[in-house]
């Protein structure tokens, strides 16, 4: 809009000073020239119309000049147009006073036509430079706000899924918490996901992901929130904490894993668990999604399982048992047992299998098959390894210079697979049973199937320098794992152990008996002797010894002993009467 086309409102009670400046702002081009001589319609004139400037007198009847500015600024406060005040004479105090309203100029009376319009040019054109900040002001506000508005959402939302993020569900289950209404949260790991990455690529992990949350959001209610709380967990938030509702909903959820994921050409397995959380009042956000983390099921095991006491109470001593672990064998909380080894065909002691204790001073005495794995968990396996072997060694050193160990005894140890992947595992032991002065006929170790198939590549390494060495090597719990004919043929090994699942059924299974035969045949073939164990009565013993196994341990003869005890049951021990198999097994 150029000047002259600019509002203005000329306010002075002589009718023909009104006329001078409209008459002079016509003749240069103003088209929206407006006079008043009763200053009490001004503010209904700007009520109307807002003026871009006013030209007012100031001595005026009725309300004078200074009024007038009163009582446009108290009903348009910063949207009041600017003024210039007409006067015939301009004292400092009409002049500080004016200036203290806000007035932006003065014109004296009589009009000098080229001062006017110059002071009238002067004045739109500030008024115009400021309605141009004025509006460049609000521009960048509205930028600005929203800027933030795209940052705010962008900070709550996953940038690949476009789903909600843990902030964002963090903010949805706070806005629940303080409805109290009944919340339930469903906690979704995804498995398999990080095949996907090492497989095919990040990218492929990416469309993935956006693919199954698409179809998880497709079996959900509006009322229910779907969003990532991690790089493969997903976080459900329902407005409902009835347990049966839940457990339908994941079971809805679930149905979306039943067939391999369809992603272009490629069809890609995704498997998930979901553990589930409800609360009917108010709720800390934190709490509620820590109780559904808690109730997610283990791999292998259930794939929904909702939130309870016991399931928490579980944890926390599973977590206080592998807190404790570490330091447990400089506190002189271990132990070994042994339980005998015999051999079959005369019931005379070989050997021992050297066995793990620990007794805690306030949880009592803990079941290896507890410990164990939460200790390979943590690594904590490392140092409790090498303790066994320090000790086992110890014990061969003791019961030698004691006269208890003939040349056909030997001491077995089980080695967990985090020690049998360690590169130097082999060269450390070989070196420590040369400090001892150990002969290596003196020394065995146990491998479970899981342990070998960890590292197959490092652990036949291991294995090949024992077994140069002549140390005897046995593979534990055979039948029970991976087992593979591969492994058994590559594998430098000394002793297959036939599984007490195997053996705790001989006299009723003939599947067993025949499994149990099976894999005696086997060890055989590629030259290896066998031990059964879990033996608990002389029909199992006989009918092992008929099929040619080797060697035999389980509580028919012992159960493990702690060293003193161990000791006194060798010195007591007196062989068995054998027993017929047929007799054993058949009953007849």
């Amino acid at each position: 809009m150029s000047l002259t086309e600019k509002h203005l409102l000329v306010i002075d009670d002589n009718t023909v000073n009104i006329e001078l400046l409209l008459d002079l702002l016509d003749e240069y081009g103003f088209e929206n020239v407006h006079g008043i001589n009763d200053s009490r319609e001004v503010l209904g004139h700007c009520q109307l119309q807002m003026p871009d400037l006013l030209l007012l007198d100031i001595r005026m009847p009725y309300l004078d000049g200074y009024a007038v500015i009163e009582q446009l600024s108290a009903h348009f406060e910063e949207q009041m147009p600017p003024i210039i005040v007409l006067t015939a004479q301009i004292d400092d105090a009409t002049r500080q006073r004016a200036l203290a309203l806000g007035v932006r100029d003065f014109i004296t009376k009589p009009f000098k036509q080229d001062e006017v319009l110059q002071r009238i040019r002067n004045t739109l054109n500030i008024e115009h430079r400021y309605q141009i900040r004025d509006k460049q002001v609000d521009t960048l506000e509205l930028t600005v706000a929203k800027r933030t508005q795209e940052l705010d959402s962008q900070s709550r939302t996953d940038s690949i899924t476009q789903l909600p993020n843990r902030r964002g569900l963090n903010q949805a289950l706070q806005a629940a918490a303080l409805q109290a209404s009944g919340t339930g949260v469903l906690f979704i790991a995804l498995d398999k996901l990080d095949d996907v990455v090492r497989l095919h690529g990040y990218q492929v992990a990416d469309q993935l992901l956006r693919h199954i949350s698409q179809q998880l959001r497709q079996q959900l209610s509006a009322d229910c929130l779907l969003g990532l709380w991690g790089g493969s967990e997903l976080l459900v938030i329902t407005p409902t904490a009835d347990s049966a509702k839940l457990t339908q909903l994941a079971e809805q959820l679930l149905s979306c894993f039943e067939q391999d994921q369809a992603l272009d050409e490629l069809l890609l397995p995704l498997s998930a668990r979901i553990g589930i959380s409800g609360e009917t009042g108010h709720f800390e956000t934190e709490r509620l999604v820590h109780m559904a983390a808690l109730a997610l099921p283990p791999q292998g095991s259930l794939r929904i399982q909702c939130y309870t006491p016991a399931i928490e109470e579980k944890q926390r001593h599973q977590l206080h048992i592998q807190q404790a672990i570490r330091g447990a064998t400089e506190r002189g909380e271990m132990s070994l047992a042994f339980q005998p080894k015999l051999s079959l065909a005369d019931h005379k002691i070989i050997g021992a299998e050297a066995l793990l204790r620990w007794h805690h001073p306030e949880l009592g005495l803990i079941s290896p098959g507890e410990f164990i794995p939460l200790a390979e968990a943590s690594g904590d396996i490392l140092a409790i390894g090498d303790w066994v072997l320090n000790e086992a060694m110890r014990y061969i050193n003791l019961w030698r210079a004691q006269g208890l160990l003939n040349d056909d005894f030997h001491i077995a140890v089980n080695v967990a697979a985090r020690q049998l992947t360690r590169k130097d595992f082999a060269q450390q032991l070989l070196a420590r049973l040369e400090e001892q002065q150990i002969p290596q006929r003196f020394f065995a170790l146990e491998v479970t199937e899981s342990g070998l198939m960890s590292d197959m590549d490092h652990a036949r390494q291991q294995l090949a320098q024992l077994a140069k060495m002549n140390i005897a090597v046995a593979i534990d719990d055979f039948g029970t794992g991976q087992s593979s004919l591969a492994y058994i043929k590559t594998l430098p090994f000394s002793t297959l152990k036939i599984d007490r699942a195997f053996v705790m059924d001989l006299e009723t299974s003939a599947i067993d008996r025949q499994l149990a035969q099976t894999i005696t045949q086997l060890a055989h073939s590629v030259g290896c002797d066998v031990v059964a164990e879990g033996i608990e009565n002389s029909a199992q013993a006989a009918y092992l010894s008929s099929i040619g196994c080797e060697a035999a341990q389980g509580y028919f003869y012992a159960r493990p002993l702690p060293a003193e005890a161990f000791v006194t049951w060798c010195s007591e021990w007196q062989p068995l009467l054998s027993t017929s198999p047929r007799e054993a097994v058949n009953g007849s």
